[in-house]
């Protein structure tokens, strides 16, 4: 093993905290996430650092998941003990709304709404993981209203205190929260995926993966997640609250480890010829020679770093001290007189006229219609790509222009250049191929006339290299849990599961009252009604006969009132009467 590493530590800023209140030996300070819901501006919600008792968990639980049971935990503000003690020596009952407690609840994966594809009827579609051009992104579920409401139903048990809410049970605000992934192909080759949070403040907790696209790690993760959906995936995950420390690891390569993995001679060649002083080299040859090194020099368990970000840190500190200047655009001819052979065939030697003779014809101009589109030749690109080292292929079976032969299968895929100009087709082009190359248009043909490349001087070879970039992340935290996140345990959004739990139970609720009435109502069936009337102010000299009288009961036949006589005119005074109509059951 060929790594020696040196742990730098360095002081980070350390978590405010609300009061001078001293903490107790064995408890340590965090910042907390309170969130707004269900409290009033300046009541028991409000954003605040407090300080917090980690050294053992204050409130404990169990509650139901969809994978069996779970035990809930929660840790207590130093305070509460203060707010508790006061209370019990003035013999009052305590001022609850001051009591406070954090949580992480039982973290999950959950699939989250697709926001740019819908089902065929306009439906969201949930998905557990979301690909973007850097890599994927996953969304963790902390604490749920429902995991608050039993933490806080087990504080006002344990304390004897009726009036605790689930506001007051908040999220504990981390540092930091990273998962790793190992996979492994079916060759058995090793590939870490690693992932952070970088936002706390909004939940659930969006975990980002570094996957690029084209990358290795990318395509298995792909063919695990969607070709074979059924796969069992396991995320080992740390999170941490109020780092203080940061400690960092430096590679080094000796001169001696140099010489036993080839160092020298892979970029140079031959060592006993003294070969070429200097040397030109591509990216892609970087990248080849950083995943070599990544595997000879066990990167991933030493260093538990993924791939990709220990080859951004290996390519950019190698050029950094061998290079005499950094990746610039060269004439191609220039540039391939003094490529660095490695990860060529070797066997004949580089023939730049060639090469570019021979690159030249892999891109054509076709005109059709009057309108002009750029489109790869497959079949000069087939024989470029097998045509030995003087068509540039490489060991790997890579090529010089393998992000131009990407662009321009996609662009003729997409079947969209008709509308645009030839000159837009080829800024397009040069911008996905910057990197590697630039070309320009001879007639019918596009012919490549630059390559990116970096000039590595053999004189610059010392006896130590050093990559200062190549770290390990660690934090002297009061509160830090490791655990595992698993997909077949992931569901639906959980806020939104709850909400559509409480409508459901508002419904249930509802409609057991429209039943009861309806019994209500059949228990009391009208049997019989009859109808009555009564004078309520009159004068004898107009109003006459029965003055308060009521039909016989009536059990559906006709029944009539004795009569009343209105013989009202237009002198004063009058009649005034009112009916009634009384039923029994």
């Amino acid at each position: 093993m060929f790594v020696t590493a040196t742990g730098v530590s360095t002081a980070a800023l350390l978590v405010l905290v609300a009061s001078l209140t001293l903490l107790q030996p064995a408890a340590a300070a965090a910042q907390v996430q309170q969130t707004q819901s269900g409290s009033s501006a300046g009541g028991p919600d409000r954003q605040s650092p407090m300080n917090i008792a980690f050294d053992l968990p204050d409130l404990i639980t169990t509650v139901e998941t969809d994978s069996g049971t779970a035990q809930l935990v929660a840790y207590k503000s130093t305070n509460n003990d203060r707010i508790l003690l006061n209370a019990t020596a003035s013999a009052q009952t305590p001022s609850s709304s001051q009591l406070f407690w954090v949580s992480i609840g039982i973290p999950k994966l959950i699939r989250t709404p697709d926001p740019r594809n819908r089902t065929a009827s306009g439906g969201r579609i949930h998905r557990m993981f979301h690909f973007n051009h850097n890599g994927f992104s996953a969304y963790v579920q902390m604490m749920t209203s429902s995991q608050r409401q039993a933490l806080a139903a087990t504080a006002r048990t344990k304390y004897g205190v009726k009036d605790v809410t689930e506001s007051q049970v908040v999220h504990l605000m981390l540092s930091s929260l990273r998962c790793s992934l190992v996979l492994y192909d079916d060759a058995g080759n090793r590939y870490l995926i690693g992932g952070r949070v970088s936002d706390f403040s909004n939940y659930p907790l969006r975990l980002d993966f570094v996957a690029p696209a084209h990358s290795s790690e990318r395509a298995l993760f792909r063919a695990l997640t969607v070709d074979r959906s059924d796969t069992e995936l396991q995320f080992d995950c740390r999170m941490e609250s109020s780092g203080k420390l940061m400690k960092t690891n430096t590679l080094k390569i000796t001169g001696d480890q140099q010489q036993t993995i080839g160092l020298e001679e892979k970029l140079f060649g031959p060592v006993e010829n003294k070969g070429p002083t200097d040397v030109y080299v591509t990216r892609d040859q970087m990248t080849e020679l950083s995943s070599e090194m990544y595997a000879t020099l066990n990167i991933v368990e030493d260093y538990q770093i993924p791939e990709v970000q220990f080859s951004e840190a290996f390519v950019d500190g190698l050029v950094k001290q061998l290079a005499t200047n950094h990746f610039t655009h060269v004439k191609i001819d220039a540039a391939l007189r003094s490529l660095s052979r490695y990860g060529f065939d070797i066997g004949a030697d580089l023939k730049p006229d060639v090469i570019t003779r021979n690159a030249g014809s892999i891109l054509k101009v076709e005109t059709s219609d009057s309108k002009s589109r750029i489109v790869l030749d497959e079949a000069k690109y087939s024989e470029f790509s097998s045509g030995g080292s003087n068509s540039g292929h490489r060991r790997n079976g890579g090529l010089f222009f393998r992000r131009t032969v990407d662009w321009s299968r996609s662009h003729s895929r997409a079947g969209s250049s008709g509308s645009r100009s030839l000159s837009d087709q080829m800024q397009e082009l040069n911008t996905a191929a910057q990197n590697e190359a630039q070309w320009e248009i001879e007639g019918t043909k596009v012919v490549p006339k630059s390559l990116n490349v970096a000039r590595l001087t053999r004189a610059k070879l010392k006896k130590t290299l050093v990559f200062n970039r190549i770290r390990m992340q660690t934090f002297d935290a009061p509160f830090q849990k490791d655990f595992a996140l698993y997909t077949h345990q992931s569901t639906g959004d959980q806020a939104t599961v709850d909400d559509l739990t409480a409508r459901v139970a508002k419904l249930q609720n509802a409609t057991e009252q429209m039943k009861t009435q309806l019994v209500r109502v059949s228990s009391r069936v009208i049997r019989r009604c009859r109808i009555c009337f009564k004078e309520t102010e009159g004068s004898n000299n107009q109003c006459g006969g029965s003055r308060y009288t009521c039909s016989a009961w009536s059990d559906g036949q006709e029944v009539w009132t004795r009569p009343f006589k209105d013989d009202t005119d237009h002198r004063t005074g009058g009649c005034t009467y009112q009916w009634i109509v009384q039923c029994q059951h």
